[in-house]
């Protein structure tokens, strides 16, 4: 018989003696400090290479396809195309298998238990939710694009015909992506570092809602406070809820809905346009309709029994290595 020692499997024990606790509090099996900073600081250093990846490749195809030429691209003179539209919602939407991955790898927490406190992304809530986020949403575009000198003409050519499928199939998984790692893993991991749910849920809020208003990289002062108010909006959404099953259907509804009309438009570049200058005072409708939105879904959330408190979750089964019985002719004698 070999002397090395034999692996046996064993199951962490559950949390079961262990207080409900909310969403943002759901990393707190292994609160070391030093997991959330590697996990924030990885998910944006993996952001970036798939940004140029995706970036690269949508370049790629636009090039061979003449959307414009090197020395275009070099003077910066390009408009953004579908592939590039492409490229930048894939790279966000990278971020949803990038931050289960993370949560596992750092915090040994299995990556379903990224999506809610019960380990589920619960399809039949967000249905429910649905029926009241997308028709406020669909009345607040409509009007926004009758607006007087804000609606342009609708023009139908191929070009545009590939933005607008583009847009329907790929900026749900953007949004989804945003808010997997935003309002999941970021949050999350902060959120570990405190043993107060009132410090976790603060503190973790302003340093999401803080990256998210940074990443989008807004000059104007009124858009700034718009991306700030969203982060926090989703935060709340989460926290009330138990998951992320609100944040990403007000986010997915959201950019969805007001793309479409830039797309039929031909206005779709104008979405990057962040400078100064671009927000007014208009900004405070959608400020107010997020924050509406995170509360209704908590209220809604409550009226159909969804679940927003609980254990820990389970850690994943884990191998120690024993030594194996010894044989009866070396066991020492009494």
């Amino acid at each position: 018989m070999s002397d090395a020692a034999a692996p046996v499997t064993i199951q962490t024990p559950a949390h079961h003696s262990e207080p409900a606790l909310t969403y943002d509090q759901g990393l707190r099996a292994t609160p070391s400090w030093w997991r959330g900073a590697v996990a924030i600081i990885a998910l944006i250093a993996m952001f970036f290479t798939m940004s140029f990846i995706f970036g690269a490749i949508a370049i790629g195809i636009d090039l061979a396809t003449g959307e414009y030429t090197i020395e275009q691209l070099a003077s910066g003179v390009t408009t953004l195309t579908p592939a590039l539209m492409a490229g930048n919602n894939l790279a966000l939407a990278s971020l949803l298998p990038i931050a289960m991955l993370l949560q596992w790898a750092l915090f040994n927490v299995r990556p379903r238990w990224l999506t809610s406190v019960q380990g589920t992304f619960r399809w039949r809530w967000l249905g429910r939710l649905a029926l009241i986020i997308v028709p406020v949403w669909v009345i607040y575009v409509a009007i926004t694009v009758l607006l007087p000198g804000d609606a342009s003409p609708v023009t139908m050519s191929g070009t545009v015909i590939a933005m607008l499928i583009i847009v329907i199939v790929t900026t749900p998984l953007q949004s989804a992506g945003e808010e997997f790692g935003a309002r999941g893993l970021i949050q999350r991991s902060v959120g570990s570092w405190f043993r107060s749910p009132i410090a976790a849920f603060v503190v973790s809020t302003v340093v999401s809602a803080g990256l998210f208003a940074l990443a989008h990289a807004a000059a104007d002062p009124w858009l700034i406070a718009y991306y700030l108010v969203f982060g926090a909006s989703m935060s709340l959404a989460a926290r009330g809820t138990g998951g992320l099953e609100a944040p990403v259907l007000i986010h997915a509804t959201n950019n969805v809905l007001l793309l479409i009309p830039t797309a039929l438009m031909s206005q779709t570049d104008q979405i990057f346009n962040r400078g100064a200058g671009v927000g007014s005072a208009w900004m405070l409708i959608p400020m107010a309709l997020c924050i509406a939105a995170a509360l209704v879904s908590t209220w809604w959330g409550r009226r159909n029994g969804v679940v927003s408190r609980a254990a820990l979750p389970p850690q994943p089964v884990r191998a120690v290595r024993t030594a194996p019985p010894m044989p009866e002719d070396v066991r020492p004698v009494d």
